[in-house]
């Protein structure tokens, strides 16, 4: 039976609003300005019509609206609505002979179109002319005299209030002011469904009416990918220095570590090295380090590096950050000799294949990866083989782990629409949940309760967002199949591996994976002409190696043409 997308009520906006405002009201309420009590107070004192209107101008682009172009079909009286909302301070109604409307005139004459200002300045060569320029002309015809804004309209233009009060609103019940109202419509029509996890004010993000205009001073400052490129040295400066202290808030932090890196990296656009040093040394999280090192060596200070790479050697932030010191120092940092050969001992060389294919059509509209596992079935007809890439060993993690990712601690779940808690990528993730970590590697205590760990949190989860779980690929035959042949030794350590870094080992896993005949398994990482290993692939099978986990790479190459041959 094919899925049916539910129809939504005709006020469904308002009923998402409602319960946004009165989550934050229930979790919030003593971090509230009086203002925004206010806010939410007078909201709920509204008619429907007026709350409905009100919504649905909020969900448009900009603060002003023409009310005559103001139409939908479940509110009856919209001048009525408007009416009242100008009454209780929601919206104000700007007449077009008011002085709002004069020292506003470039806002206000922006909402009519190219036609009507056209008409309006009664010039017959103005066909072509761009908007903003019949914007321009207007305004200056108002500001002369020469014109009135009544010869546009006799309507008002609505002014919509309360944004400011609902930029803190949103920010509480999001815990950003990335998401919107669109997050409800996705979960209302099944395009998501989400865990249903406990949040209450012991286990809300936000403690301190401090710490939330914290956030809320980073988030205005967050420029966009625009401002980014045009800005100066100076100004990317500015904007680092202006960053709110995030003292023990682990999310601050990580929010104001992700703006510093992505400034110290415009910076070295801009060949600032010195500046864009100063900045990395701010930030706690990776890449800061890498591209300081990088910055080091590239500015000559060669006996800094030296000293630098020992340090991140001898306490490496990630598995990708170490992946790049054996990769970059070898290279640019020779004469560091004992840190070169303690990395070079670290090396691993993947078991290596090759694999001659056809450069034809079919291979080019399969992709490599999958002309490889039709080419491999043919070699071995009894064998089963699964273009699994960061799908099963991840989805396994996600099935067994499930309880220990979703539970419910102060500052893991801000809202209902995630799909990982906030500090899944913490260091301390594992540590903060202890005893539910332990209960989940019980279940890998032998194949069969690991089965049965994993076909129930299959059945009794199916279809809720995981980050690690992707419902289309897993099923309970390739589940059983998987826990049957893969030892569960092996799944020990991958999900050891995985969780020193699951950032970044939540990925780079081998393409195919070949459940033998015999019983016996092997994972198959596909390399075809041009393509090399990424970080994270090479960890990954070092990671493999060390474990014992049959793993290699597949080299394919082109299959000589048989034309050229006979040349």
């Amino acid at each position: 039976m094919p899925d049916v997308t539910p129809e939504l009520p005709a006020t469904y906006y308002l009923d998402n609003f409602c319960h946004l405002l009165s989550q934050v009201w229930d979790l919030y309420d003593d971090l509230l300005s009086d203002d925004e009590r206010s806010f939410c107070r007078d909201f709920f004192q509204l008619s429907t019509a007026a709350q409905c209107l009100y919504v649905r101008l909020l969900g448009r682009r900009g603060d002003w609206f023409r009310s005559d172009r103001l139409e939908y079909r479940e509110i009856d009286d919209i001048p009525a609505a408007l009416r009242e909302l100008a009454s209780q301070r929601f919206i104000q109604l700007v007449l077009p002979t008011s002085e709002l409307a004069r020292t506003t005139c470039h806002e206000w004459v922006s909402l009519f179109t190219r036609p009507e200002l056209v008409a309006v300045l009664g010039r017959g060569n103005l066909s072509g002319c761009p908007k903003e320029q019949l914007v321009t002309l207007v305004c200056d015809e108002v500001a002369e005299g020469n014109l009135l804004l009544t010869t546009l309209t006799d309507d008002p233009i609505v002014c919509v209030y309360g944004e400011q009060e609902l930029d803190t609103l949103r920010l509480l019940f999001f815990g950003n002011l990335h998401q919107n109202l669109t997050d409800f419509v996705l979960r209302d029509l099944g395009i998501y469904r989400y865990v249903e996890y406990e949040i209450s004010t012991s286990t809300r993000w936000c403690q301190t009416r401090a710490q939330l205009e914290r956030h809320a001073q980073l988030f205005a400052l967050w420029p966009d990918e625009l401002w980014f490129r045009q800005a100066s040295v100076n100004d990317l400066v500015s904007l680092a220095a202006s960053l709110p202290e995030a003292g023990d808030d682990r999310i601050l932090r990580r929010r104001s570590d992700r703006l510093l890196n992505q400034t110290g990296r415009q910076l070295e656009r801009l060949s600032a090295s010195t500046e864009a040093l100063a900045i990395y040394a701010k930030s706690t999280h990776h890449p800061a380090r890498e591209r300081t090192l990088r910055l080091l060596v590239q500015v000559g200070q060669t006996d800094q590096a030296e000293t630098y790479a020992s340090e991140m050697a001898a306490a490496p932030w990630c598995e990708e950050e170490l992946q790049f010191l054996m990769s970059f120092v070898p290279r640019k940092l020779k004469d560091a000799v004992t840190l070169c050969e303690s990395l070079n001992q670290s090396r691993h060389q993947p078991q290596s294949d090759l694999l001659v294919l056809p450069a034809d059509i079919s291979r080019t509209e399969l992709g490599v990866e999958r002309a490889t596992a039709e080419a491999l079935a043919r070699e071995y007809p009894g064998d089963n083989l699964f273009y699994c890439e960061n799908l099963l060993i991840p989805g396994m993690f996600g099935l067994i782990f499930w309880d220990a990712v979703f539970a419910p601690l102060e500052g893991a779940f801000f809202h209902p629409f995630q799909i990982r808690p906030a500090d899944l990528y913490d260091e301390d993730f594992s540590d903060k949940r202890q005893s539910l970590m332990t209960r989940c590697w019980q279940s890998l205590a032998d194949s069969d309760t690991l089965l049965n760990a994993a076909l129930g949190a299959f059945e009794r989860y199916h279809g809720l967002a995981n980050p690690f779980v992707h419902w289309g690929f897993l099923s309970k035959e390739l589940l059983t199949l998987a826990v049957r042949s893969i030892p569960v030794e092996h799944w020990q350590k991958c999900f050891e591996f995985m969780l020193r870094d699951l950032r970044h080992h939540r990925a780079g896993l081998p393409d195919l994976i070949r459940f033998c005949e015999d019983g016996s398994y092997e994972l198959i990482e596909v390399k075809g002409p041009g393509d090399t290993l990424q970080k994270n692939q090479k960890a990954w099978l070092q990671a493999f190696d060390r474990a014992g986990i049959p793993a290699r790479v597949l080299l394919v190459r082109d299959a000589p043409d048989p034309d050229d041959h006979a040349a």
